[in-house]
């Protein structure tokens, strides 16, 4: 077994190759407490992957799979002095000890290459993703974006690390399915994760062993706990289309067209996520990092509502409000809407 306290190690991913090894990629700080890169075959001795690059840029969020032609091996690099830029770089070659030069894909803080697919992150709120079924912008409002990786046994299970802006002890992990739009906050050992890996059964988080949230080292979890969330909101990017929704050309208009609602409104449904939502506000001015769940049960609101324009605007609104500015809602105006769509309801009903 890895000995992962001899040294602060970070941002695993789990994967296996072609015959079934367990193989696992990781992040090393080494004495110039700068990430490089690191793999071990079914738990053997690491050893470092040769980049080739100085011995002050930062090598961090590895990924990697394998083919017929070999192993494709992708991360993140940079901050040197020399050349301080952040970019996806890819190497490709038959074995892990035999990879090629790496390869500049394009700028990026976070993100990943996995055969058809690339996805790159920006610092704050979004990150895209360019695949051959479709482009699309996924949004995450009020957040830094800290790694976007994906499940090796399961690709379309992107897994989302980041933490809430000017919020102390925010961090979280976010497991976005791409077919069924679900999402679930993870916790691990009843705790946040943060920059973690999952393969079958086993799963990697890591926690926090010095002063600053990234001295780390890499531990593996006993239970993973999983919580439905609302936290990304996916959008076309330019020239594509999503079901339900006319992509607007108009850039600067400040509003989508909209085909008829997605789902069935439900007031009933409105009402009860924002009386948790409610709940909610008031513990967290007590303290509870409860910002998720708010924002969360907002979104279920908003999509309750689609059937009362003014409400569901409202909604839309307070919501990105609270995620951008940390404003709470007006609760006393959309009291008023609500009962305003009711009122609506039932004379529709006569």
């Amino acid at each position: 077994m890895i000995d992962f306290t001899s040294h602060c190690t970070h941002m695993p991913f789990l994967t296996r190759d072609l015959a079934g090894n367990r193989i696992l990629f990781f992040c090393v700080a080494e004495e110039n407490n700068l990430w490089k890169l690191f793999v071990s075959v079914n738990d053997e001795i690491p050893f470092r992957i040769t980049t080739g690059f100085s011995p002050e840029t930062i090598e961090c969020s590895p990924t990697a799979w394998q083919d017929g032609s070999g192993w494709h091996v992708t991360f993140v690099a940079g901050g040197a002095v020399r050349d301080p830029v952040y970019r996806l770089y890819r190497m490709d070659g038959p074995t892990l000890d035999a990879l090629s030069q790496p390869v500049a894909i394009r700028p990026t803080r976070a993100g990943f290459l996995v055969r058809d697919r690339l996805v790159t992150a920006e610092l704050y709120d979004r990150f895209h993703i360019h695949d051959r079924e479709l482009d699309r912008t996924v949004e995450m409002f009020g957040v830094y974006l800290y790694r976007v990786s994906y499940r090796a046994d399961d690709p379309d299970k992107l897994l989302v690390s980041g933490a809430w802006i000017n919020e102390t002890n925010s961090l979280f992990t976010v497991e976005y399915d791409l077919r069924s739009g679900e999402q679930c906050l993870l916790e691990c050992d009843g705790k946040p994760a943060y920059k973690c890996t999952i393969h079958g059964s086993e799963t990697l988080d890591t926690i926090q062993t010095g002063s600053h949230s990234e001295v780390r080292q890499i531990r593996k979890v006993s239970q993973l706990q999983r919580t439905p969330c609302r936290m990304m909101h996916a959008r076309p990017d330019d020239g594509m289309v999503v079901p339900g929704i006319r992509a607007c050309r108009c850039k600067n208009a400040g509003f989508e067209t909209r085909e008829p609602a997605s789902r069935p409104s439900c007031l009933e449904c409105v009402e009860k996520h924002l009386g948790a939502a409610m709940v909610l506000a008031s513990e967290i001015h007590a303290g509870y990092a409860y910002h998720l769940r708010f924002v969360g049960h907002l979104h279920e609101a908003e999509e309750e509502s689609q059937e009362w324009p003014v409400l569901f605007e409202l909604i839309r609104q307070s919501r990105k409000r609270y995620q951008t500015k940390n404003q709470m809602p007006d609760w006393d105006r959309i009291a008023q809407e609500v009962a305003a769509a009711k009122e609506g309801s039932a004379h529709a009903d006569r």
